[in-house]
């Protein structure tokens, strides 16, 4: 409603603008309204005649010129109506937020654990193994009553190479070392070979192709399997070892015996 108002107000000032102009151009050119529904109401002066000569102007009255009433203003009849503004309303208030209730913490109590009992624990009792059984005891090597004993690895078996007879000779032969491992003098002992019908005493030093001290005993013309039995003596013939059974091999390959002695005390 208030905007109508506002509507028609300002129709009603644009049109008396309008009517002002009008009646100003009416008083200031009135020939502009010639032919128009509005000549009448503005009275033009007639044109005066031309006389020649000189003419006697009388003098003419003034000629009382009565203004044209100018319109009125028609009053508005529509009386403008007061359109309440919307009143402003008051700002909401926003609900704050609300806290809700601060949850207390409780306090739990705490229990001391439960030790546990100490359990006896069983002392392992050592039970008697069964131990099996060993090897039986290896004898330790006794003291030899003789000061001379055979090496440890007499006798062993070679190929003939002292003598020109090859495979047509058998024998024994050897060496005779001292505590230091060293070949005895000469002659200071003797070997007694015997047996498959050979008993013969060969001097130490006798037979120096195989050592200083070495001495060597013939058997038979031919490898053939005999036994002998051999003991180391001094040139007087006292024993200085036990007697050792040697047999001889039938091979070509080992038909010379080696047998050493060696002292031991």
């Amino acid at each position: 409603m208030g905007r109508l108002f506002n509507v028609l107000t300002a129709m009603f000032f644009v049109l008396a603008f309008l009517v002002v102009i009008g009646l100003v151009v009416v008083f200031l050119a009135p020939g502009l309204l010639e032919g128009t529904p509005l000549a009448g109401l503005v009275r033009q002066a007639e044109p005066e005649p031309v006389i020649d000569g000189p003419i006697d102007v009388p003098t003419l009255a003034p000629i009382a010129i009565v203004p044209t009433p100018l319109p009125t203003a028609t009053p508005n009849l529509l009386q403008p109506t007061w359109t309440p503004l919307a009143a402003a309303l008051p700002p909401t208030n926003e609900p704050l937020a609300t806290l809700g209730p601060t949850l207390t913490p409780s306090v739990t109590p705490v229990f001391p654990s439960r030790t546990p009992t100490k359990t006896a624990t069983p002392t392992p009792t050592n039970t008697p193994t069964e131990t099996p059984p060993g090897p039986p005891p290896t004898a330790s090597p006794t003291r030899s009553e003789f000061i001379f004993t055979r090496s440890d690895i007499s006798p062993f078996y070679l190929q003939n190479f002292a003598n020109n007879a090859g495979c047509e000779w058998m024998g024994i032969a050897g060496e005779v070392l001292d505590l230091n491992r060293n070949p005895v003098a000469a002659g200071s002992y003797r070997v007694h070979v015997w047996g498959s019908g050979i008993d013969q005493r060969v001097s130490v030093g006798s037979a120096p192709d195989y050592s200083p001290s070495g001495w060597e005993q013939f058997l038979f013309n031919s490898p053939t399997i005999r036994d002998y039995n051999v003991q180391l003596e001094t040139a007087s013939g006292t024993a200085v070892s036990q007697v050792y059974s040697v047999q001889t091999r039938s091979s070509c390959n080992q038909n010379l015996v080696r047998f050493d002695f060696v002292q031991n005390h």
